[in-house]
């Protein structure tokens, strides 16, 4: 009896320890806020696309990025997305200058520094009073990679 007694003991002590463990090494850099925010009608077009995500970021080039369309489906992003060097859980783009009113999409593609997975999705805003008549995708959608699941799992965030 006294040996089932430090079993169970040492098997519930090797659950309490790797439970978190397995959280983390399971969790992703989720999307958690945004400048603009996903749906948000701007008065004038934004100088930059801030996205802030739940885990910091693994640096790799080509592995993290923001993309920015505008209302006719072209790029105005300017390529260049970073890792903030004071905050690894922000990634920022610049636009370009002297966009027109309308409808924005935002993709991102976030690797979490914790479990080394990709996560990718979108959100949309608008510019111009315009485009309050029509508003952009609210929702901030999501994609998951599984690589070694070979498929992939998707979600929507309301």
């Amino acid at each position: 009896m006294r040996t089932l007694s430090i079993l169970l003991l040492a098997g519930l002590l090797t659950l309490l320890v790797a439970l978190p463990l397995a959280a983390k090494v399971l969790s992703h850099a989720d999307y958690v806020r945004s400048e603009p925010a996903a749906g948000e009608v701007l008065a004038t077009p934004p100088a930059q696309v801030k996205v802030w995500f739940t885990q910091e970021l693994f640096r790799r080039e080509g592995e993290n990025w923001l993309r920015v369309t505008g209302p006719d489906g072209a790029r105005v992003d300017l390529d260049d997305t970073v890792v903030d060097d004071n905050d690894r859980s922000l990634l920022v783009v610049t636009l370009a200058d002297n966009l027109p009113d309308g409808a924005y999409r935002v993709e991102w593609r976030a690797l979490s520094a914790d479990d080394g997975h990709p996560k990718e999705g979108e959100f949309g805003f608008a510019v111009g009073a315009a485009a309050a008549t029509a508003p952009p995708h609210r929702r901030c959608s999501y994609r998951i990679r599984a690589p070694t699941w070979g498929r992939t799992v998707s979600e929507t965030l309301s």
